[in-house]
């Protein structure tokens, strides 16, 4: 199955299912790559790590992240994901509530 692939500065995400109200991502963060500093208004996200590492900023908490760590990130928290490894960061979300792409912040 084709997935739609978005590449970014810091690796690419595909979607493998979207909905307004849900929607599962596969994030691939190259090696020393990191995505912005963010928080959404109507979104919250759940997070799990297929492989690689790296860490989270999640507030004012910083979590190191390895295969099998999970997290949710409720709607409005400030976030943050990092590869500081050597090897591709692999993660993957769930985003429900009003999903879209334009509530980054």
């Amino acid at each position: 199955m084709d997935y739609m692939k978005v590449v970014k500065p810091w690796g690419y995400y595909e979607d493998l299912f979207r909905m307004k109200e849900v929607v599962f991502k596969r994030i691939v963060v190259n090696p020393d790559r990191q995505l912005s500093l963010q928080t959404h208004s109507s979104r919250g996200e759940f997070w799990f790590v297929a492989s690689g590492t790296g860490f989270m900023v999640y507030n004012d908490l910083t979590k190191d992240l390895k295969p099998g760590d999970s997290m949710e990130i409720p709607i409005g928290y400030v976030h943050c994901l990092v590869n500081n490894g050597n090897e591709d960061l692999i993660v993957y979300e769930m985003q429900y509530g009003a999903c879209s792409e334009d509530d980054i912040v």
